[in-house]
């Protein structure tokens, strides 16, 4: 079983291919192209499709989901810019919107399952509804939900609009029941909150043994337990996991790498590494809450 990984930005990619070669995701080939110049041809061979792969969230939810490793499955984190608070809002008129793209690479290519996410603010400039139609017309049904970090125990907001489309041809009527107004009200009371103290509470689960004898132990699976606040310049505090630096948490380490030599950099003390995790962190999902969509998914 292989990937493929389209990501454009440079640094992104060889932080991929590390990744890779550390075996910390899927083995595959990281295309570092615009996706305007992919073509049908170069997708043939591959279980797996990571457009706007970043520095492979989505592999590591997939895995976090226990997604089937020989079930085919597509995802794609479009740019943000043109939608997010922090950039000039230009919407579809600014030419990092590339849903129109990544829509024709799905009329040839007729991905069985195809998974994403976008800012929340995308759905005023009717991002989500040229989604919701184009998908539809391709025979796919599609579900979608905003979904928070703190909903899985973070201790910071992050609201991302979390969708999946689903095949209609492959015969899965799956997404029409997350979006059946019976069950869509059960979905997201279950997978998403803005409550506050969702940030103070630790989610837990049970496991149940034959050592016990189907006794029930709470075990504690937040990533973010007890974090340390961190006072900033900006007279702000944040919090970071303690004893680590604060960059955002989650995701595969092992991943400062300055070009595709795959020389290590010392991500601690080095400006350029610190740089690129900024970056690197700063644009990837919570793939601890991408997971829980994508289970949702699974169990439904």
């Amino acid at each position: 079983m292989k990937a493929y990984y389209n990501e454009f930005d440079p640094h992104a990619a060889a932080w991929l291919r590390q990744l890779i070669a550390n075996g910390l995701i899927m083995d595959g080939v990281v295309d570092d192209r615009s996706i305007i110049e992919v073509e049908p041809e170069d997708l043939k061979g591959f279980t797996r499709h990571h457009f706007f792969a970043g520095i492979g969230g989505w592999e590591l939810a997939l895995q976090l989901a226990n997604w089937p490793i020989d079930r085919p499955v597509c995802t794609a984190s479009l740019p943000c810019q043109p939608f997010s608070v922090a950039g000039a809002q230009k919407g579809k008129e600014d030419e990092r919107h590339l849903l129109p793209h990544f829509i024709d690479l799905v009329k040839q290519c007729n991905f069985q399952t195809i998974f994403g996410e976008q800012v929340p603010g995308a759905i005023k400039h009717g991002w989500l509804d040229d989604l919701c139609l184009e998908m539809e017309r391709e025979k796919y049904a599609v579900g979608r939900i905003v979904l928070t970090a703190a909903g899985e125990g973070a201790p910071h907001i992050r609201q991302r609009l979390y969708w999946v489309a689903d095949s209609i041809d492959k015969g899965s009527d799956t997404v029409k029941r997350m979006g059946d107004s019976k069950h869509d009200g059960q979905f997201a009371s279950s997978q998403s909150t803005s409550d506050a103290t969702s940030v103070r509470h630790s989610k837990t689960w049970t496991n149940s043994t034959s050592e016990s004898e189907g006794a029930s132990t709470s075990r504690v699976i937040s990533e973010w337990t007890d974090p340390d606040w961190l006072y900033c310049r900006d007279k702000k505090y944040r919090p970071i996991k303690p004893s680590i630096e604060p960059l955002a948490n989650g995701l595969p380490k092992g991943m400062g790498y300055s070009s595709d030599t795959s020389e290590p950099i010392d991500v601690n003390n080095m400006q350029e590494a610190r740089v690129m995790r900024l970056k690197g962190y700063g644009n990837a999902i919570v793939p601890q809450v991408a997971a829980s969509f994508i289970k949702a998914f699974l169990e439904i």
